[in-house]
């Protein structure tokens, strides 16, 4: 119960910065003016959630444990976070595709809009 809460909330997390109005200025900036790692993070829900899950499973000390007894404990602790991020980053990205299914035309109709709304403010280009 607990994994499922903490996938909810890093879908919760990143649905809000790569989808939401109120973090529309911020993914304009980034797309606008900042280096390809931080366009692409604002608005990949595949690439966000993975660091947001490496964040929450930090916070929550709930990452998945990997346990090599080959290799020294901060690799060990470190491989436990990276997975825990691609973990999270899998189930996130697999949520957003049902719901992505599920609104169908709608979806298709909000990408052309948004797409035609950074045409116009000069975000992108044609």
């Amino acid at each position: 119960m607990e994994f499922l809460i903490n996938v909810l909330v890093v879908y919760g997390i990143s649905a809000i910065i790569t989808i939401s109005k109120i973090f529309e200025p911020l993914r304009d900036i980034a797309e606008k003016r900042s280096p390809n790692f931080w366009k692409y993070l604002t608005s990949c829900m595949q690439c966000l959630p993975f660091w947001v899950g490496v964040f929450v499973s930090f916070v929550m000390g709930t990452s998945m444990v990997v346990s090599n007894e080959n290799l020294p404990g901060f690799l060990n602790s470190f491989l436990s976070y990276l997975f825990s991020g691609a973990l999270y980053s899998g189930t996130t990205f697999l949520i957003h595709t049902v719901f992505v299914c599920l609104k169908g035309d709608a979806w298709t109709a909000r990408e052309k809009a948004e797409k035609k709304r950074k045409i116009e403010k000069g975000i992108i280009n044609p």
